[in-house]
């Protein structure tokens, strides 16, 4: 069996006004031997994520409300993804090509397994471009990124374009498939770009972590702050969460916290509640996005 802990949830007080756009604060901090967790995911279903350790060693299941924090690996570090009913967790074999390990989530039970078919289409080809994966391909549209050039190109029917010479990383595709966002540059200082499949930039400015809502038209994504090391050395001061919409470049405020770095922010399958992780102590936060905010304005553009 899987061994289990309690994260301790702590709803945050907050005088909120009417018009805040999140509601409902809840912060979970691991156990003594899990002091710190980053990088949330959430299951397909909305009610548990996936979470790392300190240096994203480690995967670990943490259940939203309840706060039960169960492990997976205490030791794993890399990509992890939940199977379509999320009764189990696929990790890739290190060192392996196109194997996988699956370990099931109510016994902990593990299987080794070749490339499931359940799998998303961010898992690397092997062949093509050297080190490239295809972060989507569906509707005629199809958008390729190369890790260590940082190169991102996009198809959009017979229509090729480079979004990204070198230099790119944290990409993410919108919903759809029509729009990418990604990063350029150190994180403390980091740039967000978000293009269209042609090759329009329809944003560019400070940002990192960039996460779509269910419309693909609006993502959420973290500001860092730079500050200066005793040694001289630059790095993230702090850091807030923004909602932005690509169509007009409109932003909204989602955190304004002098005293945390929110990262690495995650949106629930519904767009109706964000998790994200604060580098500063190591907690885990989720919240419920205002109806108007989670609202998906029509559908996906």
């Amino acid at each position: 069996p899987l061994a289990a802990g309690a994260a301790q949830a702590e709803p945050v007080s907050t005088a909120a006004a009417p018009a805040a756009p999140l509601a409902e604060e809840r912060v979970f901090r691991g156990p003594d031997d899990v002091p710190f967790l980053v990088t949330p995911r959430w299951s397909p279903a909305g009610d548990r994520l996936l979470v790392s350790g300190r240096y994203g060693v480690g995967l670990y299941v943490l259940d939203d409300p309840a706060g039960t924090l169960r492990t997976l690996d205490p030791s794993f570090q890399g990509r992890a993804y939940w199977s379509p009913d999320a009764l189990r967790v696929v990790l890739p074999v290190p060192h392996a090509q196109e194997a996988f390990e699956a370990i099931e989530i109510a016994s902990g039970a593990r299987e080794r397994m070749p490339r499931p078919a359940f799998l998303p289409e961010t898992i690397p080809l092997f062949e093509g471009y050297a080190g490239a994966e295809f972060l989507f391909d569906g509707d005629g549209r199809r958008v390729l990124y190369e890790e260590y050039r940082g190169r991102i190109v996009a198809w959009e029917g017979d229509r090729r374009a480079n979004l990204a010479e070198m230099d790119a990383w944290g990409p993410r595709v919108a919903p759809g498939g029509r729009r990418v966002a990604w990063c350029e540059g150190h994180l403390h200082e980091a740039a967000l770009v978000v293009a269209a499949l042609d090759g329009t930039v329809l944003f560019r400015g400070r940002g990192a972590h960039p996460a779509w809502l269910p419309d693909g038209v609006r993502l959420v994504y973290a500001e860092p702050a730079p500050d200066v090391a005793y040694d001289g050395r630059p790095f993230v001061g702090f850091a807030d969460l923004w909602l932005l919409d690509v169509r007009d470049g409109s932003r909204i405020r989602l955190t304004d916290t002098p005293d945390a770095i929110e990262m690495e922010p995650a949106l629930s399958p519904q767009g109706t509640r964000l998790a994200w992780a604060d580098w500063r102590d190591g907690s885990i936060h989720v919240a419920r996005l205002a109806a108007d905010l989670a609202a998906e304005e029509g559908g996906r553009r």
